[in-house]
C-alpha cells in the first residue's frame, strides 16, 4: 500500500513554518486538491495558505492547539466538512523548550513539550484516523518524530527526546491496529532549518508564557540544518513507496545502531541466566482461551 494524494486533500499540523510549511507546499506540488494548514499561530498558517493559493492550490488556514483533544476533534470535523476526507494527515506540530539538564528542567516546560509533541500527535492521529478508517477511499497518516526517536543525539533536551520516542511508539502500535486501507509512517528528520528553536515565543501562559531564546540557536539551525524543502521531498518520496520509517539525515544511523548494539549486548548477557522465550500476543490469546473454556 502507498500514499497517493493526487486530487485529494491533505492536512498538515504545525504547518506555519519549517517542516510543516514545506510539507504543505510539497503536497500542493504533488497534486493535492486542497491543503489544510493548521498551526497554533493563525498568522503563520495564513501566510502559508496565501502562498499556496497564489500558486493555484486551494487551501485553508486553521488555528488549533493540538494539545487540546477537543479542539483537534472539532478541527477534524471542520476540515472534513470543508475539504472532504483527507488522503494524508501530517501530524507535524512540535515544540522545543530551552535546553538544560533534565534534573533542572521546570515541570511546566516538560508538560508543555510532552503535551504538544506526544499528546498532540496522539490527538491528531485519533481524530483524523477515525475519519480515514470510516472512509472506504483509504488514506495515510504521517507523524513527525525526529532523529531523537532513534536514540539520543544530544544531552540537555530530555523532555523533547522523550516526546519523540513516544511518537515512534504510538505510530508503531497504530500500524498494527489500522485496517488495510489506512497506512501510517513516522518521519524522523535531523537538524532542519525551521523556527523550532523559537517555539517558546508562542508558549501558552499556563506553561510559563512566551519567552525569548538565544538567537544564536536559530543562527546555528539556519547554518547547519537541512533545508526544510528537502526534508519534505524525501518524506513524500518515501510515502509514495509506502515506507513506515522515514529518516532524512544519514547521520542518524549512528543513534539507531548504538541503541541496537546495546540491546543485543544486554540480551546476550541475559542469555547466561534466562532463555525464557514467548510471544506475548500468543500467550495472551492462550490465556483468554483458557479462561473462556473454564467459564
Amino acid at each position: 500500500m502507498t500514499a497517493p494524494i493526487q486530487g485529494r486533500p491533505v492536512v498538515v499540523t504545525g504547518g506555519g513554518n519549517g517542516i510543516g510549511a514545506a510539507l504543505a507546499v510539497e503536497a500542493a506540488n504533488r497534486g493535492a486538491s486542497a491543503v489544510a494548514v493548521v498551526d497554533v499561530d493563525a498568522a503563520a498558517a495564513q501566510s502559508v495558505v496565501d502562498e499556496l493559493v497564489a500558486s493555484g492550490t486551494a487551501a485553508g488556514a486553521y488555528a488549533c492547539d493540538v494539545a487540546d483533544a477537543d479542539a483537534v476533534e472539532a478541527l477534524a470535523d471542520q476540515v472534513v466538512e470543508t475539504h472532504g476526507v483527507p488522503a494524508l494527515v501530517c501530524a507535524n506540530a512540535g515544540v522545543m523548550a530551552a535546553t538544560m539538564p533534565l534534573l533542572e528542567t521546570p515541570a511546566s516546560d516538560a508538560e508543555w513539550v510532552l503535551g504538544v509533541n506526544a499528546r498532540g500527535v496522539l490527538h491528531t492521529l485519533q481524530s483524523f484516523g477515525r475519519k480515514l478508517v470510516a472512509d472506504d477511499a483509504g488514506g495515510w497518516l504521517m507523524a513527525t518524530a525526529s532523529e531523537h526517536a532513534l536514540g539520543v543525539p544530544h544531552l540537555y533536551g530530555g523532555p523533547y527526546t522523550a516526546s519523540k520516542h513516544a511518537v515512534l511508539g504510538l505510530c508503531d502500535v497504530l500500524r498494527g491496529e489500522l485496517p488495510e486501507h489506512v497506512g501510517i509512517s513516522v518521519l524522523c528528520p535531523g537538524l532542519t532549518t525551521s523556527q523550532l528553536w523559537n517555539a517558546t515565543s508562542t508558549r501558552p501562559d499556563s506553561f510559563g508564557g512566551p519567552a525569548e531564546v538565544d538567537p544564536q540557536t536559530g543562527a546555528f539551525m539556519e547554518h547547519a540544518g537541512m533545508d526544510a524543502s528537502v526534508v519534505a521531498e524525501r518524506a513524500f518520496d518515501a510515502l509514495a513507496d509506502g515506507r513506515f520509517m522515514i529518516p532524512t539525515h544519514y547521520n542518524a544511523r549512528v543513534y539507531a545502531e548504538k541503541r541496537a548494539t546495546e540491546a543485543a549486548e544486554a540480551f546476550e548477557r541475559l542469555a547466561a541466566i534466562d532463555t525464557t522465550d514467548y510471544d506475548l500476543n500468543t500467550l495472551a490469546a492462550d490465556l483468554i482461551a483458557q479462561l473462556e473454556a473454564g467459564s
